[in-house]
């Protein structure tokens, strides 16, 4: 029978076959995490043994594009190596989706795979796979050799691995064995860094019955973008932006809109509702939590709360 070995897990995003360019990305790439154990991960041999692998070949394939990750520095890209180390050459097929599991096995499906690709693995050879988006994804690792045999292992690679960790998953294929490692260490964790804050105003009308005081986050590149609706004393009232602050205890950063003067002289007389959208540019990297909160005269109302994709 022939020898099949499948993995399936979660892991990520594709930004070409010969990898991805950047210093920074490069930098993080090739840091090797050790072992909360053990700060090298290997021994000396073995890590000798790698880094002449790596060397002497170009095979590195990035999953995901790093101009497209946000916050790069606090989300290291994850590694998975697969390594033979049995005596015979055999064929490896990765297939990766995105958050797409199917199948009584866990195989991911192969419609719109990410990465779908065959790779010749000779003995001794490692193949590496770089995850640079911090989510998870579905992956799935087929190899076999001699066709004598057959055996299958499962693993997971999730969206946590990402977050101020530098992380490795190492599959070793010997014989009919299939051994899974994991590796990792942490990286200091900067707090987000407001570098820019702005509010554009829609056109305010009056407040019909339906009409209530809302607000939506999103995350979206490096950046907490807000659309909401504020209530007024009249539509003629403008809004106004307060300096978002951050609770580092909490990690939580904390937005407030609040109802400015009244901008014209004569209005109609009706309670208004205005539209508005924020936008909040961080460095650093998401805080667990934003707050939006709408200020009319001296009250302070919380309006809603989102948590980052890191804190999901």
């Amino acid at each position: 029978m022939r020898r099949r070995n499948l993995l399936t897990g979660t892991t990520g995003a594709v930004c070409g076959l010969a990898g991805c360019t950047g210093s920074t990305f490069d930098r993080l790439r090739t840091t090797r995490p050790g072992t909360d154990d053990d700060d090298t991960g290997t021994d000396a041999s073995d890590e000798t043994d790698r880094e002449a692998a790596e060397s002497e070949s170009d095979d590195a394939i990035t999953v995901g594009d790093p101009d497209d990750a946000p916050f790069l520095g606090a989300h290291p890209p994850h590694e998975l190596t697969l390594r033979n180390e049995g005596e015979s050459d055999r064929t490896v097929s990765v297939t990766i989706t995105t958050d797409q599991v199917s199948g009584d096995d866990g195989a991911g499906s192969g419609d719109d795979a990410l990465l779908e690709r065959d790779f010749d693995l000779s003995a001794r050879e490692e193949l590496v796979i770089t995850l640079v988006e911090p989510r998870s994804y579905a992956i799935t690792v087929t190899t076999g050799d001699d066709g004598t045999s057959e055996s299958t292992v499962t693993d997971g690679v999730s969206r946590r691995p990402f977050d101020c960790l530098r992380s490795r998953t190492t599959i070793t294929l010997r014989g009919t064995d299939v051994e899974t490692a994991s590796s990792s260490t942490t990286i200091p964790c900067p707090d987000p860094d407001v570098v820019d804050a702005s509010l554009a105003v829609g056109e305010g009308q009056c407040a019909g019955r339906t009409d209530r005081e809302r607000a939506t986050v999103e995350f979206t590149g490096e950046s907490v973008v807000i659309a909401g609706a504020l209530g007024t004393p009249t539509p003629c009232h403008d809004l106004s932006l307060a300096e978002p602050t951050y609770d580092a205890d909490r990690d939580l950063l904390a937005v407030t809109v609040a109802v400015g003067t009244q901008a014209a002289a004569n209005c109609i007389d009706c309670l208004g509702i205005v539209g508005y959208d924020a936008r909040i540019d961080l460095e650093g990297r998401y805080p667990d939590t934003v707050a939006v909160r709408h200020r009319r005269r001296d009250e302070t109302r919380r309006i809603t709360t989102a948590e980052s994709p890191a804190g999901e």
